[in-house]
C-alpha cells in the first residue's frame, strides 16, 4: 500500500493564488482599524480568529486529501467446453470420424500445450448437454450420450461459475453449434452471450461437423407436414408434406395419407390410422421416385372427410428393406372438420390485392361474391345492393380502397348493426380507405378497431403522403398474435414462418381505439398492421396493408390463401366451430418431448357470446392413461392453461368441465395434441456453424478451426496472462468532513463572540 498527499483546487492555481492573497490582505487592511481601540491581546485575538478562517476557506478551495493505492493481482482463468450431446455421434469428421472423436483427438493432440499453458493461468475443462459436467483434463471421454444440445443454457450456467472472483480471458465453444433443446433447457445462445458481452469475456468457438450433412446408409424422412387446423365436410383437403431420402438413388417409394377411422368411437377413444378413402378429388397416395443420392422430394396429396370432428392424419412412407430407421418415415397432425361453409361479401376496386384474395373461393368451403367498385369518370356505375345487408345474407364483409360516399348513409347503418348482430367485418388498406375514405363519423366507426379522424378525408387532389407509410415494411406477429388463431401460419416455427414472407408495400397509417383493440402484427420497426377488435358479438379486424400478393407472386401461395382463411374464419366465429357451449383447444397441436403446452379454453352462451363467473376443471391424459390436473388463469372472455408433463411421445387429451352457480354445464369439451416422438437431434444432426459465428461475434471473439486450435494456444503461451492487476484508490478529504466544519464553525462563532463582548456586534 502507498501513500500520498493530493491538491487538487477547485479553479486553476493562479486564480485560487490569487483568491487566497486577496482575503489575507482584505482581512489585515480593513479589519485592524476597527479593532484599534481594543486592548492588544483582544486585538491580536480578533484578527488572528479571522485570519485562521480565511485560512480555512483557502484550504476548502485547495481541496486537498490523503490517498491510498492498493494493487490486487487477480487470478485468470480459460474455460472450455465441449459438447456431449448426440449429434456429435454424426461421422463426417477426417476420415469418417465422429464429431466427438474429432475433439477428443483435438484436445489430446494439444495436450502438451494445455499443460504449459496451465502453468500462468488456469484452465478448467466443461462437457455439456443439457447441464455443464466438470471434467478433469484427462478424463475426457470420446462418448457423446447428451439428450439434448443446450448451448444456451449451459452458457447461462457458466455465467455463474465466473462469479468467482477470478479474471476469465475467455471461453472455448467446442460444438457443432446446433442449438437443440427443449424447455427448460432451450435458452437462445445468443441471449445468454448477451451477458458475457458485459462482463467482456470474448468467445472461442471451435466447430465441427459438416452443415450439410449426408446420412449414411438408406433412411426416409417426412420432414414437414402442413394441413389448414380448419376444414369443412366434403371438401377436398389438401395435405403436403416434404420427404427426405438419403442413400435411395433409383429407387422408388410409395406416399401415403392415413386418416383417422374415428367409427364408433367416443369423444375419449382415438381411432385406427387407415387409408384415406379414394374419393373424387382424394389423392390419397403417390409414387415418387429419388434420383440424388440425398434429396428432399415435395409431396402433395388430399382427402374428402365425410363427417365433422377432430382427426388424426399422417402422411407415411412405406419402409424398404435395408432403412435403418422407420420411426421418421411417418409423421403426424390433427385438424378439425366443421360443418358449414361461410359466404363472403368483398367490396373493391379493380386493383392487384383483389385478385388474389378472390382465390379463397378456391379452397376451403368459402363463398366469396366480389362487388367491383368502379372509379373516376365511371365511378356512378357503381350500385350497391341493399340486400347485401340483410340479416343472414352474409356471413363477412370485406371493404377494400372503397370510400364511404360510395355507400348510403342507410347502407352503412345497415352493415354496422349486422356487425353488432354477429356478421365480421375485414377493412383493408389502400388510398381511399379509414379516415382517408371518409369513414369518421358513419356509423360503420363504432365497429373498427381503429381511430378515424375527419381532418384525415382523401381529397381530389394528390395522395396525401401524410396518410401512408411510404415504405416496405416486413410484417411479424405481436407477442399476443403468435398465440392467435389469424397468424398461424405453420404448425411449426410460426415467428419463422412469418419472418420468411416478403414484405409488404407500403401500409395506412392507423392507431388502435382503445384499449380493447388487440395488435396481432406489427412491422419489424413497431408500426402496428392488423388491429383486432370483439366486443359482445361484434368482431372485426383493420389490415392496414394492401400488398399481400408480393407474397403470392414470390411461391408463398400456400400462406397468402391460409392468412386470408383465416381471417374470414375467425371473422365468421368458425375457428373452433362446436355445437356444444364448453370448448378447448390448444395450438399448436403438434410439440416435441418436453414442451410446455399451452390450453386455452371457455363457455359461450346459444348466441355465441362468452359466459362469465366459470369455474373450470382441466385435465391433460397422457398416452399412458395418466391424468394431470391443469390450473386455470383467466382472461376476459377466457382462461387458459399450461401443460408440462409432455414427456413421452402420444397422442394426449384435454378435458374442460365447467361449472356456473354451482351447477355444471352440460357437455364436457375435449381436442387433443400430438407429441412427436422424433429425435431432433438425430433425426437432422447438422451443423450450424453460423451461430458459432454469431456468438463470436457477439462476445468480440473468434471462431477457431480446429486444426488451428494449436496455433491459438501458442499464442496464449507466448504473449501470457494479460495485466489482470486491479489497483484501488481509497481517498481521505482533509476539507469535506464533519471536523473541518467545526473548525471553521469555531472560528467564526468565537470571533464573534469576542467581538460581542467588546460591543462590536
Amino acid at each position: 500500500m502507498s501513500t500520498r498527499f493530493v491538491v487538487e483546487p477547485v479553479w486553476s492555481w493562479p486564480v485560487v493564488v490569487l483568491i487566497a492573497v486577496g482575503l489575507v490582505t482584505l482581512v489585515l487592511l480593513t479589519y485592524p482599524p476597527r479593532v484599534r481601540h481594543l486592548t492588544a491581546g483582544t486585538r491580536k485575538s480578533l484578527i488572528g480568529l479571522r485570519l485562521v478562517a480565511a485560512v480555512l476557506l483557502v484550504v476548502a478551495m485547495l481541496r486537498p486529501e490523503i490517498q491510498y493505492s492498493e494493487t490486487d493481482t487477480k487470478d485468470a482463468v480459460l474455460y472450455i467446453l465441449g459438447d456431449q450431446s448426440r449429434s456429435m455421434t454424426t461421422p463426417d469428421g477426417p476420415g469418417g470420424k465422429t464429431r466427438r472423436d474429432t475433439l477428443v483427438s483435438t484436445l489430446k493432440f494439444n495436450a502438451e500445450r494445455l499443460e504449459e499453458l496451465s502453468k500462468s493461468l488456469e484452465v478448467r475443462f466443461y462437457d455439456f448437454d443439457s447441464e455443464l459436467q466438470s471434467r478433469d483434463p484427462g478424463a475426457i471421454s470420446d462418448k457423446a450420450e447428451g439428450e439434448w444440445t443446450a448451448i444456451g443454457f449451459s452458457l447461462d450456467a457458466l455465467l455463474k461459475e465466473t462469479q468467482n472472483g477470478k479474471q476469465v480471458i475467455g471461453i472455448v465453444l467446442m460444438s457443432d453449434g446446433a442449438q437443440r433443446a427443449v424447455s427448460p433447457f432451450d435458452i437462445a445462445p445468443l441471449a445468454a452471450a448477451r451477458s458475457f458481452r458485459e462482463l467482456q469475456i470474448p468467445m472461442f468457438p471451435v466447430p465441427f461437423g459438416e452443415s450439410d450433412v449426408a446420412v449414411t446408409g438408406l433412411d426416409i424422412a417426412v420432414e414437414d407436414l402442413a394441413v389448414d387446423d380448419i376444414v369443412f365436410v366434403r371438401n377436398t383437403v389438401p395435405v403436403d408434406a416434404r420427404i427426405r431420402v438419403a442413400g435411395g438413388e433409383g429407387r422408388r417409394f410409395t406416399v401415403q395419407l392415413l386418416v383417422e377411422d374415428r367409427t364408433g368411437r367416443s369423444a375419449f377413444e382415438h381411432g385406427e390410422m387407415v387409408v384415406a378413402a379414394a374419393l373424387p378429388g382424394a389423392r390419397p397416395s403417390v409414387e415418387i421416385t429419388a434420383t440424388q443420392p440425398d434429396q428432399t422430394i415435395p409431396v402433395s396429396l388430399s382427402f374428402v372427410p365425410e363427417l365433422s370432428g377432430e382427426y388424426r392424419i399422417a402422411v407415411r412412407v412405406t419402409p424398404l428393406a435395408g432403412e435403418l430407421r422407420t420411426a421418421n418415415n411417418e409423421r403426424q397432425t390433427l385438424l378439425t372438420v366443421q360443418k358449414g361453409g361461410i359466404s363472403v361479401k368483398y367490396y373493391d376496386t379493380y386493383r392487384d390485392e383483389q385478385v388474389f384474395i378472390r382465390e379463397v373461393n378456391s379452397a376451403a368451403k368459402l363463398q366469396l361474391d366480389f362487388q367491383w367498385v368502379r372509379t373516376g369518370e365511371f365511378a356512378s356505375r357503381t350500385k350497391i345492393d341493399q340486400a347485401d345487408f340483410e340479416k343472414d345474407r352474409y356471413d363477412v364483409y370485406i371493404i377494400g380502397d372503397v370510400p364511404a360516399k360510395v355507400f348510403s348513409k342507410e347502407d352503412l347503418q345497415l352493415l354496422a348493426r349486422r356487425v353488432d348482430e354477429g356478421a365480421g367485418l375485414l377493412t383493408t388498406g389502400g388510398f381511399f380507405s379509414f379516415s382517408a375514405g371518409g369513414y369518421a363519423g358513419t356509423p360503420l366507426e363504432s365497429v373498427m378497431p381503429v381511430l378515424l379522424d375527419k381532418q384525415e378525408i382523401q381529397g381530389e387532389g394528390p395522395i396525401s403522403a401524410d396518410l401512408h407509410i411510404e415504405r416496405d415494411l416486413q410484417m411479424v406477429p405481436t407477442a399476443s398474435g403468435l398465440r392467435h388463431f389469424v397468424m398461424r401460419l405453420t404448425n411449426g416455427d410460426n415467428d419463422l414462418a412469418w419472418k420468411q414472407l416478403p414484405p409488404l408495400l407500403k401500409a395506412n397509417k392507423l392507431r388502435k381505439k382503445n384499449a380493447l383493440v388487440e395488435v396481432l402484427a406489427e412491422s419489424t420497426d413497431k408500426v402496428p398492421l392488423l388491429f383486432a377488435l370483439e366486443t359482445g358479438r361484434s368482431r372485426s379486424l383493420s389490415f392496414a396493408a394492401d400488398s399481400t400478393w408480393r407474397w403470392w407472386m414470390r411461391d408463398f401461395r400456400e400462406q397468402h390463401q391460409r392468412f386470408w382463411r383465416q381471417m374470414i374464419l375467425w371473422l365468421a366465429r368458425k375457428e373452433f366451430e362446436s355445437d356444444q357451449p364448453v370448448w378447448a383447444r390448444v395450438t399448436p397441436r403438434n410439440f416435441n418431448q418436453g414442451s410446455s403446452i399451452p390450453i386455452e379454453f371457455g363457455v359461450r352462451d346459444d348466441d355465441g357470446n362468452p359466459v362469465s363467473g366459470v369455474t373450470f376443471q382441466t385435465r391433460v391424459i397422457s398416452p399412458d392413461g395418466k391424468e394431470s390436473p391443469i390450473a386455470a388463469l383467466s382472461s376476459r372472455d377466457r382462461s387458459f392453461g399450461e401443460f408440462k408433463g409432455a414427456t413421452e411421445p402420444g397422442i394426449y387429451r384435454v378435458v374442460v368441465t365447467a361449472t356456473k352457480d354451482g351447477q355444471v354445464i352440460p357437455g364436457d369439451a375435449t381436442t387433443r395434441f400430438l407429441v412427436d416422438s422424433r429425435d431432433p437431434e438425430l433425426d437432422n444432426p447438422a451443423a450450424d456453424p453460423a451461430l458459432l459465428e454469431g456468438l463470436a461475434e457477439q462476445t468480440g471473439g473468434r471462431v477457431i478451426p480446429a486444426e488451428k486450435f494449436d496455433e491459438f494456444l501458442d499464442q496464449l503461451i507466448a504473449t501470457g496472462p494479460p495485466n489482470l492487476s486491479l489497483t484501488s484508490i481509497t481517498r481521505v478529504t482533509l476539507w469535506d468532513n464533519w471536523w473541518f466544519l467545526g473548525a471553521f464553525s469555531l472560528t467564526m462563532s468565537a470571533e464573534w463572540f469576542l467581538r460581542k463582548r467588546r460591543g462590536l456586534v
